[in-house]
């Protein structure tokens, strides 16, 4: 993991957090990059649950299956990367 991020220490980040949760975490790549950094942090991959139905955690990482307009996993934090997109895309599925 980066040691810096725009100048800032990037374990500053995760300070004073027990849990993530990595909304549409797929097949974890972020989340186990964290997970390895901060062994002590626990962290949650949410996505649908065909996603994450076959794959496996450690101690520090888990899977979650489920639908992010309803309800996420409770965490101390929440990362959010490529949702704006796939939520555009969800919209435009259900005809919205």
């Amino acid at each position: 993991m980066a040691s810096s991020m725009n100048g800032r220490n990037v374990s500053e980040i995760f300070q004073g957090l027990e849990s993530i949760v990595d909304i549409i975490g797929g097949t974890r790549t972020t989340a186990k990059i964290i997970c390895e950094a901060f062994p002590n942090l626990k962290c949650i991959v949410f996505d649908r649950p065909q996603v994450v139905e076959n794959l496996s955690g450690s101690n520090n990482l888990t899977f979650v299956g489920g639908d992010m307009f309803k309800s996420i996993p409770k965490a101390d934090s929440i990362l959010l990367k490529m949702v704006c997109l796939q939520g555009q895309m969800h919209r435009a599925s259900q005809g919205l």
